[in-house]
Formats: C-alpha cells, structure tokens, sequence
C-alpha cells in the first residue's frame, strides 16, 4: 500500500513547529495532518477544506511556560466569537476567514460571528462554513477581532483578542484598558505574539506588506490625473484604487495590463523618463516595489539620473532608482560623493547634512516613501528644499506616496493622512498650500493610513493562516495557554500581568503631560527637559527591569516623563529615554545605573546625558565581526549579521570599492582595505580584537586564518571543505577552547543540513538508509539561459573551470565508480528532479567518504553531483579537449591565434575535424563552433587577457560574455533522494527539493544562500548556541536543526515529502 506524507518543513511552516514538535507529532501515526498536504512555502494555497483540527493532538505551540494566574477562571467553552468592526467603515478585514472557521467548525468547535454587511465576506458565507450568525457572543469563550472594540462593547469576564496600541502608553487608548481591566477581561494583543513568547522573537501574527502593495497601487491614479493636468492621457488614468479590485490577483492583472499598455502604446512622446524614487527597506517598500515591477521597467542609478532625463520620448519603461543613505545625506563639509559610514551616521546624525534635494529631487517624478525617520535625522525632503526646486524650475516631482504616513516626517510636506475614499490632496510648494483639487502646479500626495484594508481578502487570509494554530489552546475545555499567548496577554483577573505592569506607570505619566504631541517631537525636545535624562536599552519589559526603575522613582518621590518608548525594536530590544526629576533624581540615576547589571537576563545599557545633549538609541554592547574577502557572497553576510545594532561589522579586501559596498549593508558596518594575504601583521591585529573571524578567501589561506584565530582564542566561520590542513588544526583547536565551523555555505552546507536532518530522523525511528543521492547547482534562470553554454556565474569563474576537471568517485548499486578528471565532463547523467527543467548532473569529488561522514555504512548507492543544464558537459567537454582548459602558455596575443595552434597541434584542419577526432560521437562539432564565434574567439583579433595561461585568460572571457545582465536573475537548485528501509519491511523514498531565484539587481540567489548559511553559522557561534569546540561541521542536530530554521525565515525552504510502500 502507498501513502503520501505531508511535508515536514511546510508542515512546521504552517504551525510554528520546531523540528522536536514535529517529532513529537509523529509518534501519533494517524494524526489527521498527515493525510493532507499543506503549502511548501509562504504561499496563499489554503489546505483542502476537508482539514480537522484534533482537539486532543493539535497542540502547535510548546505549553513548557504557561502560567497558571492567567489560565485559572478562564477554562474554554469550544466557542469562539468574532465581532464586527467598527473602528472604521473602511475596515473590511476579519482576523478569520470562511475558510478558517470552517476548519474550526469541523474541529467540533462552534463559531459565532456578529452579523455585517461591510465585510469583505459575507454573512452567507460564514453560514455555510457552519459559524452562527448572532449579535449575541454572550456563549463565546473567546472573542476576536481585528482593530480595537468599542468600550461599550465589551464583555464581562471574557477573553479577547485584538490590536490595542496600548503597550506604549498610547493615552488615546487608556480608556480602553482602564476598560479592560474593570470588566476582568483577559486580553491578549496580537502585536505581541512572538515566536516562543521570547521578547525579540519573530512576530506571528501580522498583516505582512500589504501596505506597500496598495499603496503603490492607489499612487498610479495619483500621477495619472497629475499628468492629465499637465496635458498627458496616460494608462495610469485607468488604474482604480486597490479597494476596488476585488482581490490581489485582479489587481495585480490590472497593474500587469496596465504594463502591457505601457510597453505597446509607450508614454507620451513629449513626457520625460518616469522615474519612481524608493525609499526604505522594509516591508513596506518591498511590497511597493513588487507592485511596481508589474510595468515594464528598468532600475537605474541615481548617477545615471541626470543623463536618462535627457533621453527622448516615447518610452515604453518606467524607472525606478533605489534610494541608499549616501543619496540621502553627506558628512558635512563632505563633497567627495563617498560612501556614508552607517554606523557613524547613526551615531552621529547631526554631523550629516542632507543632499537628495540635490541628488534625486531634480530629477524623479514620483517618490515612494517606506522609510523609518526621527527627528534627530536630516529629512528627506523639507518644504524649503521643495520650494527652491520648483523655483528654479525643477519641477519633475508629481507624486508622493508616503506610506509610512509620518506626517510632518522625513517629507515635510506631508500634511495630514488621507482616507480610502478621498486618497490624495494637492501641494503646492511655492506657496505652501495645500488643497483637495489636483492642480497643474504641484504635486499630488497619497497619505492613506490603512492602506492594507484596501487589500482586504489576502490580508485576512495571510492574518488567518498564522493564527489559527493558536486558537485550540484557548477554546478547549481545560485551557492550556503556550509560551507565545502567555507573553502577549496583558490584563487577567482584573490586573495587569506581570510583564505589562510597567504600562500604569507610563500611563500615569503620560496622562499627567496629557501628550497630544508626537512622540517623535518630543524626541526633539530633549533639550527642553528639565530633568536628568537616562536611556534604557534591552530585554526591558520582560526581564522586570522596566518596573524596577520606575519603581524606584516612584518610591524616591521623583517623577518621569517618558520621551521614548520602542517596545522590542528592529534589532528585537526595547529603548526607552526617560527624563527624571525631582529632589532626589541624582541619587536615583545613581541607583539605576547600579540596578541594570544585577539584571543580567536583561541584556540592557544604561547612559546618562545631561541636558541639551540628545539621546541617541543604540546598543553599545557590540560583537566585532570579522569578514575577510568581499566578493560575491560576502554581501548578503554582511546584511544578514548586521541587521543587529549589536553587532560591528568589519569588511577587509583589497578591492576598495567591494569593501565599502559590503561593509555598508551593515547597520554598523566598517571596510578595511589591504591585502589581507600578505599583511600578516595588520590581520592579526584585527583578529585579536573580534569575537569571530569569518574566512570567505580562496580554502588554501584558511589554515593561516585558523592558526591565528587558535593563538588569540577567537572563534571562525568558513563556507569552504575541511581540507587535510585545516583537519590537522583539530587539536590545537580543543586546546584553545574555540571552534572552527566549515561547510556552512549552499554546497557544502544547506546540503548536509537537510540531507542529515532527513537521515537522522529515519535512523531514530529505526530505518537503515540504502540509497543516498544529493545533486545541486548554481544556474542562471531559465530565461536567461541565452547562451550556447546555458551557464552564467554567479560565483568564482575560475572555482567553476576547475571543478569541472576533478576527478570523482561515486557508489552506485553496491558497485564502486571511478571517474578521471579528464573524462568528467563526458559522464553526465540526465536529472529528473525538476521534471519542468531540461537538466543533467556530473559526479562531483569522492562520493564515498560521506558513507562515513553521514553514518550510512549500508547504503548501496552514494552520489553526490553537480547540476547543469542538458548540454553544458559536451559542449564544455569539447572545449576541454581542445585545449582551452589548460595552463599552457597561449603562443599568441589574440584568440585566432590561440585557437588556430591548438587545432594545429591536434593535427586538425578545422574545429568540425577536431571534434569528430577527439570528442566522440557525444560532442557536436556545430554547437562547439558556435560557442567559439559567439565568445569572438575565433576568426577574431581579440587579444587574451593572460599571454602566459590559456585557462587563465579563458577564464577572463567567459567572465566578461557570461555575465547576468540587469534585469536577469540566477538559480539555485538541490535535490536529494533518500532511501531507507526499515525492520518490518516497509520501505520510505524521501525527496527533498530547494528552488530559490535571485532578486533582479539585487542579491543572486547563490549570494542569498552561501552567504546567509555562513552568517547563521556566526550568528550561533556568538549567541552560544554552538557549544562544540574542535573542527566543526554542520551535519549534528545542534547546528542544522536551528540552521534551518533560521534559513527558512529568509525564505529559504525545502520542499519535503516521503512515499512509504508496506509491505
């Protein structure tokens, strides 16, 4: 018999499962989940509607730290209910779906839904999901919705769940949560459901980027009835509002129609270039610019800005120009046009002036605007440098979507939110007006505040799908709430719970200010304060510290003003900034600063600044890292371990330019140029003081790298093979008490981890494995595979001719197979992993040794491969064997010459007589003759690049012709199939597959997955989650389980399933 098993990385995907919870489910072998198939990925493919939801087994979420003082007096009643919103007659979202509730209702639980009309599902189709339609949720134990709920319409004694904006003391929100407290009604807040309930952990219920979708969506009607002012008909004119498309598929064809418009008519032959300014990096701003890149475009520089603007019309592209912070400000003083030190800038903002009005605002037409501003930063865009522009005739600005809606913000000119139904108002900046009509003069802004409403359908579903694992915990019976609900539960039994208690003191605080001022501004007002002003930085709500401090001001008699408070910022820490005063403020800062080092679980800084100096939030307990090499991989890296304020991140290379762009994907990124192979002495300068090294040079300078790492007890991170030189490193390694991680690159690396984590759970459960075959690589995209070897690089040119020379070993059906390096090429084999991709793979190296590494001593069959497109070996094969692959010397100065005395020597007339000569009946002689005239080499004067090495200056020239150009994107594949076989007979297949594409212009897919898998690898290292010393690599649970889970919140999944045949 067959049975098809579910995916066990969707399934986890799905439910917010570790790899041990998942393991736990298996123990219950008709567990109803595994007879469906959930999505693989972060798509919107729903279950089948025939799902159920156990009630007794559906426990997703570990119930390790639940706390007994919320749960009593809150037992479940099987019934949950769902208000109807009234925040605002625009919001159309339901925090479930019909969908959803259907798998609750065929759970045996019962669901009643307070009847509406402006939903964005109907009544009828709750009914017929089997919710009741009622005013009454008087039988509900627990209560949902999406924006806050009246006061009035509160229920006694009820548990409910919704967004409250109350856990930073917002004082519009007060009465609500006075409200709640009053009517013992245990509350939790989505806002603050995070991954294991930890403070920094991954949100697991939010809206997503939504917001940047419809906001790009509504700007088009923006610039269309803008240009229709000034005397263009444009497509854009037709493009409606988000709102009224019924769902994101209709929208994104009207967008993708309206391209299509575009690109066959063009743009009106009088307009100038369209270009779109993006700011941010966000959500917002991707979900801006995945709409965006719906049109037919292009992505420029801003250096290419002024230039593009002098191109004629029609243009059948729009534009768009990726806005980084060296486009935003400059040191002062500074006119070089270098690069900006983010670390410094963030530091030190009041030393920057700003230069977009300069740079970009004379020459974009629309301004889409996702960026995070405060005022200790220069803005963006103020009403001055406006009015200049426009005065001196530079009026190329239309449009503004701030969809960050930070009125008064980084673009001055932002007035006021706008609404759904009235989107855009006027500007007019040499008059500092603003008006309802769109004019002719001026510039039309899109401030729409709830912008993921307008999106209604796929943002509940994508809101539904993260919380209904959620739910069973708190509907059943006897109440069992897991660590995630425990931490975002803030009133219970009439009180605060013990993490929200610091909320009463800031609304005490801020109620006595009455603050109608915006936070932000009051960060402005530092210098204002009267009182002594102190910054807190970390783990402060959960760790009590919060309490504490104010506890102490309170007890001394002083008072607090609360100037900032970011609960569980960017970098997963909170800010506060406090101004304290009264009598005995210096003998409480005093007692402050001696409190938060006795907290040690809070992880948190104290600094002291007088008054007039400004707070500036950071995270001053920084780890140095490391990074030697910067090239391919090297950037997504340093983007990966500098998304944290607590890490400094140090870039050293000896291509200046390279540094620089690596070293400023970091928050607090610095690049070192030298050369880093040579100058021993400043290297190990550098690698005393960090706390990891992380080697992305060629594999021969790891064993230097390693000894000095070893001498200063540093621990290293590398993406390459343990070679026997680095092995020899073991015990001196142990000696050090450090650690040396290898193999944590896309192959080696990903491949182990998801190939060990398979095997391992097969080997636990008792199976013996006896069919191992892994297969991966490196690819451009189908699309722009244009050229006769189907190939581009998207890695080391010189790595990739050279492998293509290793000889291999492989074991297939118990038989050992052995491959001469020279014949490499002409062995490979067709691949049918990618049944929609045209693909072959080659042995790759000694396939043998992992029948140890992998513990698999009776495996019959153990191959690991490489992947290429069908015909790239014979056709490379033929290169080879004419000589090309060679360190010979070229015995001429151009490739006529060179290719002219290599069929010389093999005695051939002609490249078709070589072929038919020397290749064998595999090889045709066409297609290899079409590859020399393509790449120019033959019947050419082009010159070699390296007279004394073939190899060398072929290499050179495929790295000049087999580049990605700007608007194509690489591939990344692996496969693996696993066989295992177990004592009762019964047989597994196991398959497991990874596809990732790179991003246009941005990071390739093999930079994504090398370079994140190195700095997860660091990333452990520094957290202490590798406790293993030694040479070590990431084929043991400790490292790859967490390993994967990290990667698949980049979005890095394997598509898993298994086939069991019984006996």
């Amino acid at each position: 018999m067959f049975r098809r098993l579910s995916s066990n990385t969707a399934i986890r995907g799905r439910l917010g499962l570790s790899r041990n919870s998942l393991r736990a489910l298996q123990t219950t072998p008709h567990h109803p989940l595994w007879t469906q198939k959930p999505p693989t990925s972060t798509t919107s493919t729903p279950w089948p509607s025939s799902a159920k939801l156990d009630r007794n087994k559906y426990r997703p979420f570990s119930t390790a730290t639940t706390s007994k003082s919320i749960q009593d007096g809150y037992d479940g009643k099987n019934t949950l209910g769902i208000v109807r919103e009234t925040y605002n007659k625009w919001e159309r979202r339901v925090p479930l779906t019909p969908d959803q509730v259907r798998e609750l209702v065929q759970s045996k639980y019962k669901v009643l839904i307070q009847p509406a009309n402006h939903r964005i599902f109907t009544d009828a189709e709750y009914t017929a999901a089997g919710a009741t339609v009622t005013e009454d949720l008087g039988e509900a134990c627990l209560i949902l919705g999406v924006k806050q709920v009246a006061n009035e319409n509160l229920l006694k004694d009820k548990s409910y769940m919704f967004f409250s904006h109350v856990i930073k003391g917002q004082p519009e929100n007060m009465s609500l949560l006075q409200k709640l407290l009053d009517d013992n009604i245990r509350f939790f807040d989505y806002e603050c459901i995070t991954a294991g309930g930890a403070s920094d952990g991954k949100r697991l219920v939010a809206f997503g980027q939504f917001a940047g979708i419809a906001g790009m969506i509504d700007t088009f009607q923006a610039i269309g009835q803008q240009l229709l002012q000034s005397g263009y008909s444009t497509p854009f004119l037709n493009s409606p509002s988000s709102y009224m498309y019924r769902d994101l598929v209709a929208a994104k064809f009207g967008v993708s129609s309206m391209g299509r418009d575009i690109s066959n008519g063009g743009l009106p032959t009088a307009l100038e270039p369209l270009v779109f300014a993006f700011t941010g990096a966000g959500n917002v701003a991707k979900g801006a610019r995945e709409i965006f890149e719906l049109l037919p475009h292009k992505y420029v520089k801003v250096e290419d800005l002024e230039e593009l603007k002098k191109t004629p019309g029609p243009h059948n592209f729009v534009y768009g120009v990726v806005i980084e912070e060296k486009d935003m400000v400059r040191l002062k003083g500074d006119d070089s046009g270098a690069d900006i030190e983010k670390a410094h800038y963030r530091k030190s903002p009041n030393a920057y002036e700003p230069v977009f009005h300069e740079k970009v605002g004379p020459h974009v037409n629309v301004l889409v605007n996702g960026m995070y501003w405060d005022q200790r930063y220069p803005r963006l865009l103020t009403k001055e440098q406006i009015k200049q522009l426009y005065a001196d005739g530079n009026d190329s600005l239309l449009a503004l979507a701030d969809i960050s809606c930070d009125i008064g913000g980084s673009v001055e000119f932002l007035e006021k939110s706008t609404s759904v139904e009235k989107p855009y108002f006027h500007y007019d900046p040499i008059n500092d007006e603003v008006s309802d009509e769109i004019n002719r003069e001026g510039i039309t802004i899109m401030g729409v505040d709830i912008l993921p409403s307008e999106l209604p359908r796929e943002a509940s579903k994508y809101f539904g799908d993260a919380l209904l694992p959620l739910l069973p915990g708190l509907l059943d019976e006897k109440s069992t709430v897991g660590a995630e609900l425990v931490s975002s539960c803030i009133t219970a039994h009439g009180e605060l719970t013990e993490k929200f208690k610091y909320i009463d003191q800031l609304k005490r605080a801020v109620l006595k200010e009455q603050r109608a001022v915006n936070a932000k501004a009051r960060m402005a007002a530092v210098d204002e304060q009267d009182g002594t002003i102190i910054q807190l930085d970390g783990h402060l709500f959960d760790s009590g510290l919060i309490n504490n401090v104010l506890d102490l001001v309170e007890d001394r008699a002083c008072e607090v003003d609360i100037i900032k408070m970011e609960v569980r910022g960017e970098d997963g820490k909170s800010h506060a900034v406090l101004s304290v005063t009264g009598d005995q403020k210096d003998s409480v800062i005093a007692e402050i600063e001696d409190l938060v080092p006795k907290l040690p679980r809070a992880e948190a800084t104290c600094a002291v600044y007088e008054k007039g100096t400004p707070a500036v939030v950071t995270d001053l307990n920084q780890k140095q890292v490391l990074v030697l090499g910067a090239g391919r991989v090297a950037n997504s890296f340093a983007e990966y371990v500098g998304r944290r304020d607590d890490r400094k991140v140090i870039v050293c290379g000896n291509v200046e330019a390279e540094v620089k762009s690596v070293a400023g994907e970091a928050k607090f990124g610095e690049g070192i140029c030298f050369d880093v192979t040579s100058d021993t002495e400043r290297l190990e300068s550098l690698v005393k003081t960090s706390d990891v090294v992380v080697s992305l040079l060629p594999a021969p300078f790891h064993p230097m790298v390693g000894n000095m790492c070893i001498d200063h007890g540093v621990n290293m991170v590398t993406a390459s093979y343990v070679s026997p030189a680095v092995a020899d490193l073991e015990q001196r390694c142990l000696d050090a008490g450090i650690t040396i991680l290898n193999e944590v690159g896309l192959d080696p690396g990903m491949d182990h981890m998801s190939a060990m984590r398979i095997m391992d759970d097969v080997k636990a459960r008792g199976g013996t494995i006896k069919h191992f075959s892994s297969v991966c690589g490196g690819l451009p995209a189908p699309e722009a595979a244009n050229n006769p070897l189907m190939y581009k690089f998207s890695w080391s040119p010189m790595g990739v001719l050279t492998a293509s020379g290793n000889s291999a070993t492989y074991l297939k059906g118990g038989k050992v197979v052995e491959v001469e390096g020279s014949e490499l090429l002409n062995n490979a084999d067709d691949l049918f992993g990618f049944p929609t991709m045209n693909l072959e793979c080659l042995p790759n190296r000694d396939s043998l040794i992992y029948r140890e590494l992998y513990d698999i001593p009776d495996a019959d069959t153990v191959f690991r491969g490489t992947i290429r497109f069908k015909g790239f070996s014979q056709l490379m094969y033929g290169l080879k064997r004419l000589g090309l692959l060679e360190g010979s010397p070229c015995g001429s100065d151009d490739w006529k010459g060179v290719i002219d005395n290599l069929l010389e020597k093999a005695g051939a007339k002609n490249v078709e007589e070589f072929v038919r000569d020397n290749c064998g009946g595999g090889v045709d002689a066409e297609s290899v003759k079409g590859c020399l005239e393509w790449l120019d080499m033959n019947g050419s004067d082009l010159k070699v690049s390296h007279p004394s090495n073939i190899v060398e200056s072929f290499c050179t020239l495929l790295e000049n012709r087999l580049l990605f150009t700007g608007s194509e994107r690489d591939m990344v594949l692996m496969h693996h199939d696993i066989r295992a076989t177990f004592p009762d007979g019964t047989l597994e297949n196991h398959s497991s597959s990874l596809q990732v594409y790179g991003q246009v212009n941005e990071m390739s897919a093999m930079c994504k997955t090398v370079g994140y898998t190195a700095a997860i690898g660091a990333e452990l290292i520094l957290n202490g989650d590798i406790k293993e010393k030694g040479i070590l690599t990431p084929m043991t649970p400790s490292i790859y389980e967490k390993s994967l889970e990290l990667l698949e919140e980049e979005g890095l999944v394997f598509d898993e399933s298994c086939t069991v045949i019984k006996k």
